[in-house]
């Protein structure tokens, strides 16, 4: 049924009423006390706020601890709890694929590219290719780059996912919802900078594991653990099947709990899952903004290891606190989650393509009892709060330190942090004003939008940063050329797609008569890009003259040691010199292994860098405040370290780290194997 024969379809719609609960209401509201009182408490930290390290790297002063629960809650957000939770619902557990794949993928940047950024010394990720490719213009088109794709990304995604759970369990309209939960975000992210964003997501992190857990347990108990749920889940499981035998919107595949499926498979092939999901997880976990600024202000480069660890460790969590209980709000609520026809899903949630968003909405408003759904409320704003908190932050950091800087350099501190909040509202503004077409866009399945879009944008900045860091024969020429090639491929696929879906019948069943370009799965395109991107760059590098090696000082993991003059060409950064004023901040980069230094000098947030002796006389930067970094391999092992109050020597900290990845990835694989 569609048009005119849905006006006169409805169905009973139990909206849940916060204010008629009243223990519900105080547990939200005690939450959402803690959690200004968190961000502006520390805000008030001596974490130098009113400096730029300060506010955008909280004084590269956090620890661990903070670190991977930091990235654990700036990955999860709502449009986890609604977007991945559906996609469990809809099509089983071969999503987790993707948050399996992230508990190695970010041991990659703890111990390959975190050590890189770390030594340049660089605040944003457009910096650091900036020096790497002594390019202002390729630094500023990234950064513009990164803020658009947050925009159909990140925060709208966000927004939406919030929108559906508020609706379904409050019954507000999209935006009174938005703007609530936007102006409660927005008092800690402005006032304390990435400080307060980092540790209210500890709390965040924390509130959303004890309370998805709560309702993990109980919904299996509901449903009858997990022999239950597979008794009760519709289809026979085959490896080979695609869909069940029905052409109804709610239909799942027959192959519900296989992670390795057949390479024909219209959702999850196991070459996509296995080979191509990394081509857009490495950008994410090792390059994009959002991710990395919790690494760039780790104390050293051991919490910012440990902080990675940690992470891996969480990232194994979504499969079974998110995924598998969308699968069983499918089971416990087939009529909602589950719906048959077009009709009775736009009658239910407002969507005719299916009603698969709001599995986990229903569990928390069905399951749980009085005062545990008002956590569980809790965890939902904090899933949506926290993602937004940490994109807000780094989308004004990349901003101000990439392109206001080189717009108006010789800004004031004061200035630049200025500066960032603006970026933050107008960036808010415009994820608002892309809302109504995120919702025609993203059918009944938000966490593929999600996946579809990382596919088409990501790959190639993933081969960039990959051949920028670890092969020092890359050229400008060549980044650019890889760069823009597979950009445009990217964006000639989404176009199309875009333009296709809303002029043909894309329903189950339903013949696809849209050209074979746009029918090619969307994780196939994303491993297309990464390799034409990658062959591109390697192609025009070896046809191009490279940077001498002198201008690769620190910037790459075959020359993080090196100590050599480099500089940018072109950029207005590179005329600093001491006489600059003192909100200038001068980095003095020692390598042990040498007695050179380089000087890192920091005209807010805009780099420059060149060799100085260390026996000059005329040091520059005598007039301001120095900090010294080392840069000696094992810097994070100088000392003993405290981890869970348990004091390391050196040796030990080995060890422990060791154990520690051996564990996790004899997990991972545990469960790669346990659902194959």
């Amino acid at each position: 049924m569609s048009g005119d024969t849905c006006l006169n379809y409805t169905v009973e719609h139990n909206t849940y009423n916060l204010f008629k609960k009243p223990l519900d209401w105080i547990v939200l509201l005690v939450y959402f006390i803690g959690l200004i009182a968190i961000g502006l408490w520390t805000s008030r930290r001596k974490t130098n706020h009113g400096t730029t390290e300060g506010y955008f790297l909280a004084g590269r002063t956090v620890p661990w601890w903070a670190i991977g629960t930091s990235l654990f809650a700036s990955n999860i957000g709502s449009e986890h709890f609604i977007g991945l939770a559906g996609t469990g619902a809809a099509s089983g557990v071969a999503v987790a694929a993707y948050e399996l794949h992230a508990v190695w993928i970010v041991l990659l940047l703890g111990w390959l590219f975190a050590p890189i950024y770390l030594k340049a010394g660089v605040f944003t990720m457009p910096q650091y290719l900036g020096l790497r490719f002594q390019s202002q213009r390729l630094r500023a088109f990234v950064s513009i780059y990164t803020l658009v794709s947050y925009v159909l990304t990140k925060v709208s995604v966000d927004l939406y996912a919030g929108d559906v759970f508020m609706k379904e369990a409050l019954g507000w309209d999209i935006y009174p919802s938005t703007i609530t939960l936007l102006i409660i975000t927005g008092i800690y992210t402005i006032a304390g900078g990435l400080a307060a964003v980092i540790y209210t997501e500890v709390l965040q992190s924390a509130v959303m594991i004890i309370g998805s857990l709560v309702l993990m347990v109980l919904s299996f108990h509901k449903v009858g653990g997990m022999s239950g749920l597979r008794e009760k889940w519709p289809g026979d499981n085959g490896f080979n099947a695609t869909l069940n035998n029905s052409c109804d919107v709610g239909s799942v595949p027959n192959n519900s709990f296989h992670m390795f499926r057949s390479p024909s498979d219209e959702i999850f092939p196991w070459p996509a899952v296995v080979i191509a999901i990394p081509s857009t997880g490495i950008f994410y976990w090792c390059s994009s903004q959002v991710i990395v600024q919790r690494v760039l202000g780790a104390k050293n480069a051991f919490h910012a290891k440990m902080g990675t660890v940690l992470c891996g460790f969480m990232k194994i969590l979504p499969m079974f606190l998110i995924v598998l209980p969308g699968m069983i709000a499918r089971t416990l609520f087939p009529k909602r989650v589950g719906c048959a026809s077009s009709c009775e899903c736009e009658a239910i949630c407002g969507n005719a393509d299916g009603c698969s968003n709001i599995a986990y909405p229903e569990l928390v408003l069905n399951v749980l009892p009085t005062g545990l759904t008002g956590l569980l409320l809790a965890v939902m704003m904090a899933a949506l709060m926290s993602s937004l908190a940490s994109t807000f932050n780094s989308a004004g950091t990349m901003f101000t330190i990439d392109v206001w800087n080189a717009i108006k350099p010789g800004s004031s501190q004061r200035q630049q942090v200025i500066v960032g909040y603006v970026v933050v509202a107008v960036l808010v503004g415009i994820s608002v004003a892309w809302l109504p077409v995120l919702e025609a866009l993203q059918g009944d399945q938000l966490f593929l939008y999600l996946q579809a879009i990382s596919s088409y944008a990501q790959p190639p900045l993933s081969a960039v940063f990959l051949l920028g860091a670890f092969w020092t024969r890359t050229t400008p020429r060549g980044a650019y050329a890889g760069l823009a090639l597979g950009l445009t491929i990217g964006a000639t696929r989404f176009i199309l797609e875009s333009v296709y879906n809303s002029i043909s019948d894309t329903s189950k069943c339903a013949i696809d008569t849209r050209p074979w370009v746009v029918r090619v799965h969307f994780i196939y395109v994303g491993f297309f890009e990464l390799i034409v991107s990658s062959l591109t760059t390697v192609l025009v590098s070896l046809l191009t003259t490279p940077l001498p090696r002198t201008q690769l000082a620190g910037l790459t993991w075959w020359t993080r040691n090196d100590s050599k003059e480099y500089k940018i060409t072109g950029d207005s950064s590179s005329q600093h010199t001491a006489a600059q004023p003192s909100s200038e901040r001068s980095v003095l980069v020692r390598n042990e292994e040498s007695q050179d230094e380089r000087e890192t000098s920091f005209d807010n947030g805009a780099t420059s860098d060149r060799l100085t002796d260390a026996s000059s006389d005329d040091m520059p930067g005598s007039n301001v405040d120095d900090h010294v970094i080392t840069l000696d391999s094992d810097q994070s092992e100088d000392g003993a370290e405290t981890v869970c109050w348990i004091r390391f020597t050196p040796f030990g900290l080995k060890w422990f780290l060791r154990i520690a990845v051996i564990a996790q990835l004899g997990i991972l694989f545990a469960v790669w194997i346990a659902f194959r």
